[in-house]
């Protein structure tokens, strides 16, 4: 018989325990660690830490949130479906495969998350913004904040996620975003370089509703 651990808590736990005896968590604050540790987690690749970003107030500004019920909006389907529901008071927001968006999406030669961001607008305002997959939903979504920053009705998120992985656009578009965040007035977690993905994106949302529910239930 092959032995081999089966117990999932144990298997957590064992996980966490390797990631942190193998790299240094000591410049972040007790919540931004346990986020850092699930994506790192997900990821199985303790280099990710070196890229790993939370701007100031962060994590506050995604508990508050998260705890007033604001829209969720997800660029993939993998995302929202990896968000546990146990934690969850209502369905993320995810239009990617609506019929309207494939149709605009090939009529416009753009990628449909780009014209799911479009559709994303009456929902923007204290949103919590979640990318996992693609770097160009994050770059329309910056293009349709810088375009109204100016307006006297701004309507921007509590929170920007962005996490995508690959080597089109996935350097450039987080760039823009952790260079131009403080700008935009809009806190954000992310992943420089090609490293992320849906998994690194949905542990870090995870993480977050879970803090809050145990913060509720104290």
């Amino acid at each position: 018989m092959i032995k081999y651990e089966k117990n999932p808590k144990n298997i957590q736990k064992l996980s966490l325990k390797t990631i942190q005896e193998n790299s240094d968590l000591s410049h972040f604050n007790d919540n931004e660690k346990a986020v850092a540790l699930q994506m790192i987690a997900a990821a199985g690749d303790v280099s990710l830490l070196e890229n790993i970003r939370f701007s100031e107030g962060a994590i506050d500004a995604a508990l508050e949130a998260l705890e007033e019920d604001f829209d969720l909006l997800c660029d993939t389907e993998n995302v929202a479906c990896a968000m546990k529901q146990k934690y969850l008071k209502d369905e993320p927001i995810c239009l990617i495969n609506k019929a309207s968006v494939i149709s605009q999406a090939k009529s416009n030669r753009h990628t449909r998350s780009m014209e799911a961001v479009d559709l994303w607008k009456p929902y923007l305002s204290d949103s919590f913004v979640v990318i996992g997959r693609e770097p160009t939903a994050l770059y329309r979504l910056l293009e349709v904040l810088e375009e109204s920053k100016d307006d006297e009705n701004y309507k921007k998120p509590s929170l920007i996620i962005a996490t995508p992985s690959g080597f089109t656009g996935t350097i450039g578009s987080k760039n823009y975003l952790w260079d131009n965040h403080e700008q935009l007035d809009i806190p954000c977690i992310t992943v420089l370089g090609h490293q992320g993905g849906s998994d690194v994106a949905s542990a870090a949302i995870n993480t977050l509703l879970k803090i809050r529910k145990e913060t509720d239930d104290s």
